[in-house]
């Protein structure tokens, strides 16, 4: 398939194409495709064509609830994931019943399993409940707990190994013993819902946690006496993070602000998405609680901030602008970054020997065709 301008790893090929055999690209290369050239024939002389997009924070979509649904769910979820330029992604389970969140965790794990030319999940982010009660967010109060290694070793268990990420608040007591595990587990300690200080942020990473959950939402902030939670994210190299780049969770100027003083290298674009994503304004659920949506806002009654309602190619076009770097900066938030993260070599990049996993954008940065390995997951006209 061809495309006006095509993200190569190193530079932008204008005008360049991909060749794919087996859901793998062979060959990238400037210029156009030979007639008898095997996979996708497709062109798209005014799109560009990137790598698919990796959301490490998805709630829900579509009226799905990644908490609630069933395995049946993730079909709805994917095909709407799928319409935004997303090829892979973590479904995030928050804070619930021990047993409830075990539960969801089982089912997305169920849905992975299953072959379909839809986003591929790569694992659950549990999303709690070793949370902070003083930095609770939209997470119900009583569903926070202690760390606790057990817990957390059944947890992993029961997700059937696909447990990849976890958010928790590493001054809780016995936080400590369940980041060290987790790490040694090889899965992803994330720093959130924290009302941690700047040297327990520092200490945290030393333990082995790696990233930092929707940063300067939901934590300790910056002050210059403290540096709090975020302050401690901006600064600490071995921390990737999370940015939810909705202009309604950061202004325009911490974003830029994050990206002077962090670098995009280290910024992973999340969406933070519940159920309410792409369904317009209205009522719907985050968890176990009602989450009402006006002018592009989710919050709960109270009116805190209770995820978004933000598509994940609308975010990369949000930090472009916001952070003043160019689309390719921009989609590395979103594609290398998270798959470096992830440890996957094959992913975030278009590269000979890498999944074909690929997003044609039409000339207004909006999403005309998603490939899942090679086959069309979103094609934009096409029914069904």
């Amino acid at each position: 398939m061809s495309a006006g301008t095509v993200l190569a790893p190193d530079r932008d090929l204008s005008p360049g194409y991909v060749v794919v055999e087996e859901g793998r690209i062979v060959r990238v290369a400037a210029g156009t495709p030979a007639p008898d050239a095997p996979g996708p024939a497709a062109a798209f002389p005014d799109g560009t064509l990137i790598p698919g997009l990796i959301d490490l924070q998805v709630n829900g979509g579509a009226g799905v609830d990644c908490l609630r649904c069933g395995p049946e769910g993730y079909e709805i979820l994917g095909r709407y994931l799928a319409a935004t330029g997303v090829t892979a992604y973590l479904p995030t389970i928050v804070s619930a019943p021990l047993e409830e969140m075990r539960r969801a965790a089982a089912c997305a794990g169920a849905a992975a399993a299953r072959r379909r030319p839809l986003p591929q999940i790569l694992g659950v982010h549990l999303e709690g409940p070793y949370l902070n009660p003083l930095r609770r967010g939209a997470h119900r109060a009583q569903d926070l707990r202690h760390p606790s290694v057990s817990e957390i070793e059944e947890t992993h268990r029961r997700a059937g190994g696909l447990l990849r990420m976890v958010t928790l608040a590493p001054e809780l007591e016995g936080a400590e013993a369940v980041v060290r595990r987790l790490a040694a587990e090889h899965v992803i300690v994330s720093i959130g819902h924290t009302d941690a200080t700047a040297d327990e942020v520092a200490a945290a990473a030393a333990w082995g946690a790696r990233m930092v959950t929707h940063v300067f939402n939901a934590m300790r902030g910056f002050h210059h006496r403290e540096p709090g939670a975020a302050g401690a994210a901006l600064l600490t190299p071995t921390l990737t993070l999370g940015v939810i780049a909705d202009f309604v969770h950061l202004h325009p100027a911490a974003i830029q602000l994050i990206a002077r003083v962090a670098g995009p290298i280290r910024v992973a674009l999340v969406t933070d998405a519940i159920s309410a994503a792409g369904m317009g304004r209205g009522s719907f659920t985050l968890g176990a609680q009602s989450v009402d949506v006006r002018d592009g806002v989710a919050r709960l009654a109270d009116g805190t901030l209770a995820g978004s309602v933000l598509a994940m190619i609308r975010g990369v076009h949000n930090f472009a602008r916001a952070a003043s770097v160019g689309l390719r900066e921009a989609v590395q938030c979103a594609t290398l970054v998270p798959a470096r993260l992830l440890g996957l070599s094959r992913k975030g990049r278009i590269a000979a020997g890498c999944d074909a996993d690929l997003v044609v954008l039409d000339r207004e940065g909006d999403v005309a065709l998603t490939l899942v390995s090679g086959e069309v997951a979103f094609r934009r006209g096409a029914r069904g």
